[in-house]
C-alpha cells in the first residue's frame, strides 16, 4: 500500500512538473512575441515621415538597384556599366547576397500578395532581419538562462536608440540582415557545442557554418562575427587536453571555407578594398585547424607530450599570433595603399558615420546600458575566475574607459597618447584572455556564452570607437551583461530577506522595478523614451520633400537612361532609382580616388576647361551641383561658357538650391587618361 502510495505521488510529481515546464514555455513564448511585437511596432513608426518610393539611407539605394537588376535580368550583370562611367563597377568584388535575397523575397511574395512592390520588401526587410535575429536571442538566452534573463535582453535591444536607428523601416542598408545572420550563426555554433547528441551537434554545426557563409558572401566585415566564433574555439583549445571535437571543427570549416572561394571572385582575387578578404575569411579558420591537427599529432604520436598538451597548445597560438602580426607588417603596404586614397577623399572627409565616438554618443543611445554591460561584465569574470580573473578585468576596464570616452581622456593626454592607450588595452585584453585560458582549472556553467559576448563586446566596440555607423552590433553584449548585472543583484538582496517574501517573487519584483528605472529615469539614462523619438526622427527620407527631390523628378521624366549624370558620390545611387540615369561616383566608393578627382576637378576645379576635360573623360553629358557646391566652384564664379547649358530649373536658375547643366563640350576638349586613373601617382 505504501508503495502504490510512493508510486502514485511520484507520477503526480512527474505531471505537474510536465505541466509547470508546459505553462513555463507557452509563457515565455508569449513575451517573446510580445518583445518582437514592440520591437517591430516601434521600427514601423518612421514610415509616415518617407514619401513614396524614398529611403532613409543613401546605401538603402544601392542594394534596392542591385535587387531591380536581379528582378528584371534574373541575375546581377559582372559590370553595372550604369555606375562609374566610362569603366563600371566590377560587381565580382562586391558581395550581393542581400541584393539577391531582396529580389527573390519580392519574387516569391508577389505570388500571393499582388501589391506588394520590390520598394516595399527593401523598406521594411532590415525591421522584419532584425526581428528575426532578436527571436532566436531570445529563444538561445531562454534555453541556457531562463525566462527572465531572455526578457531582459528582449526589452533592452527592443528600446535601445542604438539598436533602432539602423534597423527602422525605410532604412533600406543590410545592417540588420548582417546582424541577423551574426547572431545565427553564433548562437549556433553555441548551441552545437552544448548539444549531447551526436545528431543535434552535426545539424547545429551544419546551421552554424550555413550561417557564416551567408555572411561572408553578404558582407566584407562578417569576419567579425567569425573572429569570435574562432576565438571561443581557440579558448576550447587551449583548455582541452585532447583533441576529440576535431571532426566537427573540420567539417563546420569545410562548410563555408570553400564554398565562400568557389562563390566570388572577391575570394580567389580580391582587388581594392576586397584584398584582404581571403586572409582576413577564409585563412584564420585553416590557421586554427592546422594548430588542432598539429597537436593532435603531436599529442597522439609522441606519448610524453599528452601530460603538456595545454602547454603546447598555448605555444602553439603564441606561435599563430607571431605570424598573423608578421604578416600584417609584411603587409602593411598594401594596406596603406588601400585606405590612403579612402582618407584623401571627401567620402572619409564628409561621412559622419564614420566618425570616432564620443560620451553624449553612447549617453543618448544607451542610456546606462553601456556602463551597466561593461560593468556586468568585469563582475562576471570575477565570479567565473575569481582572483585569476583580474588578468583579464583590468585590461577590460582600461579598455572600456578608453573606448566609452576618448574624447575627454584625449584633452588631459592627447589624441596620440589616447590612442596608444587603446591599443595597449586591446594588446592586453588578448594576452589576458590567453592566459586565463591557459591556467582554468575547472568549468563553470555557461562559461562559454559569457566568453563570446565578453568577445562581441571587445570587437565591436573596439570597431566603433573610431566608426560610429558599426553601434548596432554593440547592443547584444550590453544588454546581455545589463542582465546578467541586474539578475545578479536581484539574487543578491533577495537573499538577504529570504523567509519573509516568496523568493521567485520577491526576485522577480526587483528584477522588474530595477529595469523600469534603467529604460524611464532620466538620472540613469532613461534610453526608452528616445526610442520613438529615434525611430522617427533620427533618419530622415533621402531626398525627402526638396529641391533636390523635385530635380531627381525632372530627370526622371526628361532625361533619356542613357544620360550620364555628374554629382556628388553621395548622390549616386539616387540618381541610379529616382533619376533612371547614369553616374561617375557614388557611395559605394569603388574607385575612391575619383571621388577625390571630382573635388578637385568641379567643385575646386580653377578653370573651366579643366571641369570639361574631366567631365569628357567620364563621358558625362549632364552635371548636377547642390547649392553650397555652386557657391565654391571657382569656375561658375566667372562667365561660364555655353559649354554649360542650363536645363533645370527652367526658372529662377540663379536662385535654385539644385542647378542641372546639360554639357555641349567644344571641338577642342579630348578626353585626359589622367581624370581615369584609379590611383594617384
Amino acid at each position: 500500500m505504501a508503495r502504490a502510495t510512493a508510486l502514485a505521488l511520484q507520477c503526480e510529481n512527474h505531471i505537474m512538473k510536465d505541466k509547470f515546464m508546459k505553462h513555463r514555455n507557452t509563457c515565455a513564448a508569449v513575451l517573446i512575441v510580445g518583445m518582437l511585437g514592440v520591437a517591430f511596432f516601434i521600427r514601423l513608426q518612421g514610415t509616415t515621415n518617407i514619401p513614396p518610393g524614398q529611403l532613409t539611407a543613401p546605401d538603402g539605394y544601392f542594394y534596392y538597384w542591385q535587387a531591380k537588376l536581379v528582378s528584371e535580368h534574373g541575375h546581377l550583370p559582372a559590370r553595372d556599366m550604369n555606375r562609374w562611367v566610362p569603366v563600371g563597377r566590377d560587381l565580382g568584388q562586391t558581395l550581393n547576397l542581400y541584393g539577391y535575397t531582396l529580389a527573390y523575397v519580392h519574387t516569391a511574395l508577389a505570388r500571393f500578395f499582388p501589391n506588394i512592390s520590390l520598394y516595399h520588401v527593401t523598406a521594411y526587410t532590415p525591421v522584419v532581419c532584425f526581428c528575426i535575429g532578436l527571436g532566436a536571442l531570445c529563444l538561445f538566452l531562454f534555453r541556457a538562462f531562463g525566462m527572465l534573463s531572455a526578457c531582459i535582453v528582449g526589452v533592452l535591444l527592443a528600446t535601445l536608440p542604438g539598436s533602432i536607428e539602423r534597423s527602422t523601416a525605410g532604412f533600406g542598408d543590410r545592417d540588420s540582415w548582417c546582424f541577423m545572420l551574426g547572431v545565427l550563426a553564433i548562437t549556433f555554433h553555441l548551441t552545437s557545442l552544448q548539444a549531447r547528441s551526436s545528431r543535434a551537434r552535426m545539424l547545429w554545426t551544419l546551421a552554424s557554418g550555413f550561417s557564416v557563409f551567408l555572411g561572408g558572401i553578404s558582407w566584407e566585415g562578417f569576419g567579425m562575427f567569425l573572429s569570435i566564433i574562432l576565438l571561443v574555439e581557440i579558448w576550447r583549445f587551449l583548455i582541452s587536453d585532447t583533441e576529440e571535437d576535431l571532426g566537427r571543427y573540420l567539417l563546420w570549416v569545410c562548410i563555408f571555407v570553400p564554398t565562400l572561394y568557389l562563390a566570388s571572385p572577391a575570394y580567389r582575387s580580391g582587388y581594392g578594398f576586397s584584398k584582404h578578404l581571403f586572409a582576413l575569411m577564409l585563412m584564420p579558420p585553416l590557421a586554427l585547424l592546422l594548430l588542432r591537427t598539429i597537436r593532435y599529432l603531436l599529442i597522439t604520436k609522441i606519448g610524453t607530450l599528452r601530460r603538456h598538451a595545454r602547454t603546447l597548445a598555448l605555444g602553439l597560438t603564441f606561435a599563430n599570433i607571431t605570424l598573423v602580426l608578421g604578416y600584417v607588417l609584411v603587409q602593411h603596404h598594401t594596406f596603406a595603399e588601400t585606405t590612403v586614397p579612402f582618407s584623401q577623399s571627401a567620402l572619409m572627409q564628409s561621412t559622419g558615420e564614420l566618425k570616432d565616438t564620443f560620451i553624449l554618443f553612447w549617453v543618448f543611445r544607451y542610456g546606462s546600458v553601456f556602463v551597466l554591460g561593461s560593468l556586468g561584465i568585469a563582475i562576471a569574470v570575477l565570479r567565473f575566475w575569481k582572483i585569476q580573473g583580474l588578468v583579464f578585468v583590468v585590461p577590460l576596464v582600461l579598455f572600456a574607459v578608453t573606448a566609452f570616452y576618448p574624447s575627454g581622456l584625449d584633452t588631459l593626454w592627447g589624441t596620440s597618447f589616447g590612442n596608444i592607450l587603446f591599443g595597449i588595452a586591446v594588446a592586453s585584453c588578448v594576452i589576458g584572455f590567453v592566459v586565463l585560458a591557459w591556467r582554468r582549472q575547472c568549468a563553470a556553467e555557461n562559461e562559454l556564452i559569457y566568453i563570446a559576448l565578453t568577445l562581441w563586446f571587445l570587437f565591436w566596440v573596439a570597431l566603433t570607437r573610431n566608426a560610429k555607423r558599426y553601434d548596432l552590433f554593440i547592443g547584444v553584449p550590453l544588454a546581455f551583461f545589463t542582465a546578467d548585472l541586474i539578475l545578479f543583484l536581484a539574487t543578491f538582496y533577495g537573499n538577504q530577506v529570504k523567509q519573509r517574501l516568496p523568493q521567485v517573487l520577491l526576485k522577480t519584483c526587483i528584477t522588474a522595478g530595477m529595469l523600469t528605472l534603467i529604460l524611464f529615469w532620466t538620472p540613469v539614462g532613461g534610453h526608452a523614451k528616445r526610442a520613438m523619438l529615434t525611430a522617427t526622427h533620427m533618419r530622415k527620407a533621402i531626398p525627402g520633400k526638396g529641391s533636390l527631390a523635385r530635380a531627381l523628378e525632372w530627370m526622371k521624366g526628361n532625361l533619356p537612361s542613357t544620360a550620364v549624370v555628374a554629382a556628388h558620390w553621395n548622390y549616386g545611387s539616387q540618381l541610379n532609382v529616382l533619376a533612371g540615369v547614369k553616374t561617375v561616383i557614388d557611395q559605394d566608393h569603388y574607385i575612391p580616388h575619383w571621388i577625390h578627382l571630382y573635388r578637385q576637378h568641379v567643385n575646386f576645379a580653377k578653370t573651366e576647361r579643366e571641369t570639361l576635360e574631366f567631365l569628357k573623360s567620364h563621358t558625362v553629358t549632364h552635371l548636377m551641383l547642390t547649392g553650397a557646391e555652386s557657391a565654391t566652384a571657382p569656375f561658375l564664379r566667372e562667365q561660364i561658357s555655353d559649354a554649360f547649358v542650363p536645363v533645370y530649373p527652367t526658372e529662377n536658375f540663379a536662385g535654385a538650391l539644385v542647378k542641372v547643366w546639360e554639357i555641349h563640350y567644344p571641338p577642342d576638349i579630348k578626353p585626359m587618361p589622367k581624370y581615369l586613373e584609379v590611383e594617384p601617382e
